[in-house]
């Protein structure tokens, strides 16, 4: 888990997207999906829930934010 990984989590969930994440961030919309998914991984938990109407936090996402 690194920094950059938790600070591009902290973006998602606050802006509500990875398109909005990645225009804040500067980064490419790829490579702030590939940072949420090495992060989910790597903690063995899926932290967004994913839908056509956009994101919501899981129940690990949740805590997770509370620390980030």
């Amino acid at each position: 888990m690194t920094f950059e990984q938790l600070r591009t989590f902290f973006w998602v969930a606050r802006l509500g997207g990875f398109r909005k994440a990645s225009d804040k961030l500067g980064l490419s919309q790829p490579a702030i999906s590939t940072r949420i998914a090495t992060l989910e991984d790597e903690l063995q938990v899926k932290l967004l829930e994913r839908s056509p109407q956009g994101i919501a936090l899981s129940k690990p996402g949740t805590l997770l934010m509370a620390y980030v």
